[in-house]
């Protein structure tokens, strides 16, 4: 049986539960925390008109890489650098270091969940909704721009308030923090022009009646109702109030899943977390997926079985 790599962060709470459930099934399986390479973990490729081969050496174990038959990434930048290691010879350290784990992508042949790549591509929020349209999902009414005066004809012409969000959420965020949805208030509407420095997205606000977040592991979809309208903290942005809401398991509509699916497929996803919201009238809109979301208090919420089917996937490929 081919061993299972995790390429994380050091402080990751959803990949000890991985770790702990393919330990308990009998996998062999390794963690690299990235934050560790280059100066406490090595990485070789042999390369020769021969073939290729190589090594990682972490957590006090060598595995070769033909032996690694399945990855799950969530990727962290290099950084076990000395602190003495500054200015431009750090950062020629911290590309370089990038451009050896990059090169993991095309020298094996594993399964990542998710393949860096196609998760790059699909962190694309815009890419998001131009696909999740082309599937015949709803979504929201949305300019992206970084033209201030685009943004003030797109608020006179909604007939709902307009929300803006990130194009990103950065990946280094110290644990507990992220970027929130705000409403595009009269103050902030003042300064608006900060937005020539970075493009935003601002959507017109949709009613809710609740709001779900959908995990999909491979074919298999764990949908959790969130009670987001009960507490006034989570009426705009759920994750504000992320563990006093109410979570209850529930089944989606087939027609919903398949779309999710079909989703997935197209941008070459086996994992991703998707928040929709159901309107007062009973509409799915989809807002956006995260390739690489948390779920950890979801599952302790609800009892999905969100862990058991991650090891599964990252098993089955290690056993051919």
């Amino acid at each position: 049986m081919k061993t299972v790599l995790l390429i994380t962060a050091r402080f990751d709470p959803a990949a000890d539960l991985i770790l702990a459930e393919l330990r308990n099934r009998g996998a062999s399986c390794l963690r690299w925390n990235t934050r560790e390479f280059p100066l406490d973990s090595v990485l070789t490729y042999r390369l020769s008109n021969g073939g290729v081969d190589g090594e990682i050496f972490a957590d006090g174990r060598r595995i070769d890489l033909e032996s690694i038959g399945s990855v799950w990434w969530q990727w962290d930048q290099p950084v076990g650098f000395p602190p003495e290691l500054q200015g431009e010879e750090r950062r020629f350290a911290e590309t370089e270091a990038q451009m050896a784990l990059a090169a993991l992508m095309t020298t094996g042949k594993f399964v990542w969940i998710n393949h860096p790549q196609r998760e790059r591509i699909a962190k694309s929020k815009p890419a998001q909704l131009f696909m999740a349209s082309q599937l015949g999902l709803n979504i929201p009414r949305t300019i992206v721009t970084n033209d201030p005066d685009e943004v003030r004809r797109f608020v006179v012409s909604s007939n709902e308030p307009t929300i803006y969000k990130g194009l990103s959420q950065p990946r280094n965020m110290a644990p507990g923090q992220v970027l929130f949805t705000g409403l595009l208030t009269e103050e902030r509407l003042a300064s608006l022009d900060l937005i020539r420095h970075t493009p935003g997205i601002f959507q017109e606000r949709v009613k809710k009646s609740y709001e779900l977040r959908i995990t999909v592991v491979g074919a298999r979809v764990f949908s959790a109702r969130i009670e987001s309208q009960m507490l006034a903290e989570a009426a705009l942005d759920w994750r504000r109030a992320l563990h006093d809401v109410n979570y209850e398991a529930v089944e989606l509509p087939g027609e919903i899943e398949a779309k999710i699916l079909a989703f997935m497929q197209a941008f070459g996803l086996i994992y991703g977390a998707f928040d929709f919201i159901v309107t007062p009238e009973g509409r799915y809109v989809f807002l956006e997926v995260n390739p690489s979301g948390q779920y950890m208090w979801l599952e302790c919420a609800t009892g999905l079985g969100i862990t058991a089917a991650l090891a599964e996937a990252l098993i089955e490929p290690c056993q051919t």
